[in-house]
């Protein structure tokens, strides 16, 4: 028996860390009734606030985006959102900063087995009517 519980260990913590990289997404229409075409990754343009966007837009969709902070960085949890404005039809992002649990809830959550080490990011795909060239020329018709 011992020999099996051996064995099997193994799978049950790589199947643990499995689950804990996932990141989750989620994508909320502003306004329904601007419907875009999706965009490509490339053409996404990101932005850390409202006054850094250099011409008048549409906001097209809230993303958030969320994962383990242990196991999840950072990039990752950009590119997630880069993606979401792309499938939005977006052609940049607002992103805010990413916000982590503090270091005591990560070591206690993930010694005994919480979710409470979470990462976070919200971010804000808006359209620039002005930039559709570029977002054309990169993607390609669409």
């Amino acid at each position: 028996m011992f020999k099996t519980t051996l064995k099997v260990l193994p799978l049950a913590f790589a199947l643990a860390a499995a689950s804990a990289c996932g990141v989750k997404k989620t994508t909320t229409a502003i306004n329904p009734s601007l419907s875009r075409a999706p965009t490509c990754d490339e053409a996404i343009v990101v932005y850390a606030s409202r006054s850094q966007v250099p011409h008048d837009y549409y906001e097209v969709a809230w993303i958030q985006a969320e994962g383990n902070s242990v196991y999840t960085t950072d990039n990752k949890l950009r590119t997630e959102v880069i993606k979401g404005a792309a499938k939005a039809g977006a052609n940049a992002v607002i992103v805010n900063p990413v916000k982590e649990a503090n270091a005591t809830a990560k070591v206690l959550g993930e010694a005994i087995g919480l979710s409470t080490s979470t990462a976070k990011v919200s971010a804000l795909a808006i359209y620039i009517p002005s930039d559709a060239g570029r977002v054309t020329q990169m993607c390609g018709p669409r």
